[in-house]
Formats: structure tokens, C-alpha cells, sequence
């Protein structure tokens, strides 16, 4: 073999192992027949100063949740709510009034998530003043209410306040058609009776 021979042939085998390399390295482009769908981010829809009302089977109003915004996303179904308040009516004419700087409605529709500043005021009727009458308050940072179940959830510090005393727990569900409330863990209170 000849000296030309041997040197055609090694640059052909070099330009091989380039394009080998290049192949291997994922630089070529290659087209697949398959498109990827392409998943849009942004709101869909929003309102500013909305307010949304839910009715029970029997026409009675349930809960009705306010908002200064409220922003639809439909890649993941959810509803994001700038300064809500969500009102409870239950059936014993309790009044609960849950209030936060920013809050989500899940997928689905049904829970609702608040989060920074969080404040529920729990109020009775007063049948001498024909208004109603604040009986407890609870703070926390974070709260996940079902308002057609009436029930509020939170894993994170709560502070519970009411005439006779104040009580701070890690983590607490409330019932607000029983009024019962069930601390998670590290409990501590201060009572004071009337």
C-alpha cells in the first residue's frame, strides 16, 4: 500500500469518528414526525371586584366568597384570589368571616387556600342588639377551607382568641357548623373566667 492509500484512508476514517462524535454529542438536529403540545401559561380570564355566591339545595345561601381580583389558570385549574373574604352562613345563624392578603380556589372548585395574614372571626347572633355578636378569632398564616363541609385546616401556628382567654396551637381543623375545634400539637393557653 502506498503512502497516498494510507493517508485517504485515515482521513476518511477521521472525518467518521468527527461525524460519529458530532452524532453522539446530540449537535445534529434531528426532526421527529411527533409535536409536542404546547401548554399555555398565562390567565385565561380574571375579574376585579368579584363576588361569588353559593346556594344550598334549598336556595338558602351557603358561603359567599369577595375578591379585589381573581385570575384563572387553566394549565393547572387554578384561581388565584388577591384579598379575599369568604363568608359562611351556617345553619344555626353562626357567621364566619375568613380574610387574607392572597388565596387559591383548587382545581375543581370546591377548597380554597389562604395564605399571609390570615383572620376568621366567628360571630353568633345577638338577640338584644338584632346584629351580630364576635364570639372567637383565629390567626394563622396559612388555612385550607371546604366552605360547602365548613371546615378550616392548617399544619402552621395558630393563634385563637376569645373573651375568656387566648390559645396557640401548631396546627388545628375547625368544624364551623359544631363550633368544635381540635388543636394539633404543642397547645398552650391562657384562661381567664368571667
Amino acid at each position: 500500500m502506498t503512502y497516498r492509500n494510507h493517508l485517504i484512508i485515515s482521513a476518511i476514517l477521521t472525518l467518521m469518528l468527527v461525524v460519529g462524535y458530532w452524532a453522539y454529542d446530540g449537535s445534529i438536529v434531528t426532526v421527529s414526525a411527533s409535536r409536542s403540545e404546547i401548554i399555555r401559561q398565562d390567565a385565561d380570564y380574571f375579574l376585579v371586584d368579584a363576588r361569588i355566591k353559593e346556594y344550598d339545595v334549598y336556595g338558602k345561601l351557603q358561603y359567599q366568597l369577595e375578591s379585589e381580583s381573581i385570575s384563572h389558570y387553566p394549565h393547572n385549574d387554578n384561581t388565584l384570589l388577591q384579598y379575599p373574604i369568604l363568608t359562611n352562613f351556617s345553619d344555626n345563624g353562626q357567621l364566619t368571616v375568613s380574610r387574607s392578603e392572597n388565596g387559591k380556589l383548587l382545581s375543581g372548585g370546591k377548597d380554597i387556600e389562604l395564605w399571609d395574614n390570615v383572620v376568621v372571626v366567628q360571630s353568633s347572633p345577638s338577640v338584644q342588639q338584632q346584629a351580630y355578636e364576635q364570639k372567637l378569632t383565629m390567626e394563622t398564616d396559612f388555612l385550607t377551607i371546604s366552605p360547602d363541609e365548613e371546615i378550616a385546616d392548617t399544619n402552621r401556628p395558630v393563634l385563637i382568641t376569645s373573651d375568656t382567654g387566648e390559645t396557640r396551637a401548631l396546627g388545628m381543623t375547625a368544624w364551623y357548623q359544631q363550633g368544635k375545634i381540635q388543636l394539633k400539637s404543642r397547645v398552650r393557653g391562657v384562661y381567664e373566667p368571667e
